[in-house]
């Protein structure tokens, strides 16, 4: 009787082990660094906005310095009118919105060179931003418009937004992507293609779509990643995919998936801390939709994943891993658990 139990419950712990140590070879990360949010503010305190003026592009309301070498009266600081003029002495009204500041310097050029300066050397500085705000959406805490009355980077604007998103469920993904201002309707014209990835350094498409790695952003230091944001941009920090794993698991529930577009059946069962004794393993089922939106369900094997015997699968974003409970198998580990305590009472009182 001791004999046949101690085999039986030495039995049962070595597959339970088994089984566990199988799954925590295949734990991945469940959350972002806790640090995150805290590593965006120091960058955000340090954070100096890239001084480059080529591609924004004037708009009402924007304040430019405009200088003009050894001519003192056409130097002034002037406000865009809401008909997007700006208005110098001997020059009169001249249109500049949609121009970008190296664009109007060159038409101020070519005026000034036609009529009152023989060889002007003429320089305009974008003061403030006026025309537009900023939209941050996606996984931060606060999204919403930001009005920016300066250059801003995106360290800057996101430390704006409040940070990434620190739920359990809806956490930052891998990547930022921001819209410049007209990107949407250009793409939407077919005259632009939002061609993007974060290969050696962010990606624009003209009039402009750029993919930004979150991860490259705040741990490389590298200012290449810390684009300078115009007004009239969307910032979109893309939210991570979700997996649920479901039913006779350890931890039921839906799992970010901050570090990759998809996991095996195995890594999920891993994020819900593995199965439940009375775990039916050899049924479990991978509920999905298919392209039109229909529900499709995939019976796996997960035994013999674990055995190595079955190839795993796959599941990406919205995907639901069911583990069923087996009452055959509750029973018999119930019965199990009785003889291992009838077993112990046996030793105790009969030495």
């Amino acid at each position: 009787m001791r004999m046949n139990l101690a085999r039986i419950s030495m039995a049962f712990l070595i597959l339970l082990g088994a089984g566990m140590h199988a799954l925590a070879q295949q734990q991945i990360p469940l959350e972002p660094p806790k640090d995150m949010n805290q590593r965006l503010l120091e960058m955000a305190v340090s954070s100096k906005a890239v001084n480059n003026q080529l591609d924004y592009h004037i708009g009402p309301e924007d304040l430019l310095e405009v200088s003009v070498f050894e001519v003192a009266e056409l130097s002034r600081t002037v406000r865009v009118s809401a008909s997007g003029e700006i208005s110098l002495p001997l020059v009169g009204a001249i249109k500049v919105a949609g121009l970008t500041p190296v664009g109007t310097e060159k038409l101020l050029t070519s005026i000034l060179k036609n009529s009152y300066v023989k060889d002007p050397q003429v320089s305009v500085f974008l003061k403030e931003f006026k025309s537009d705000p900023v939209s941050v959406v996606g996984a931060v805490k606060m999204p919403g418009l930001y009005t920016i009355q300066t250059r801003k980077s995106l360290i800057e604007v996101l430390a704006m937004a409040q940070g990434f998103t620190e739920g359990p469920v809806r956490q930052p993904g891998r990547s930022i992507i921001i819209t410049r201002k007209g990107a949407a309707d250009a793409i939407a014209s077919g005259s632009a293609s939002p061609v993007v990835g974060p290969g050696n350094s962010p990606v624009e498409t003209s009039p402009g779509i750029i993919e930004v790695p979150i991860k490259d952003l705040l741990q490389t230091g590298d200012p290449k990643w810390n684009v300078p944001i115009y007004p009239g941009d969307v910032i979109k920090v893309v939210p991570a995919g979700t997996v649920y794993v479901a039913g006779a698991v350890t931890r039921p529930g839906g799992f970010p998936l901050t570090d990759f577009d998809n996991v095996s059946a195995i890594q999920a069962l891993s994020m819900a801390g593995g199965t439940t004794k009375a775990a039916s393993t050899s049924h479990a089922i991978i509920i999905r939709r298919d392209a039109v939106g229909q529900r499709v369900e995939q019976k796996i094997d997960l035994s013999r994943v674990l055995k190595g015997k079955d190839k795993d699968s796959t599941l990406g974003p919205n995907d639901i891993l069911f583990v069923p409970g087996s009452i055959g198998k509750e029973a018999a580990i119930r019965g199990l658990e009785s003889a291992l305590q009838a077993a112990t009472g046996y030793i105790i009182y009969h030495p």
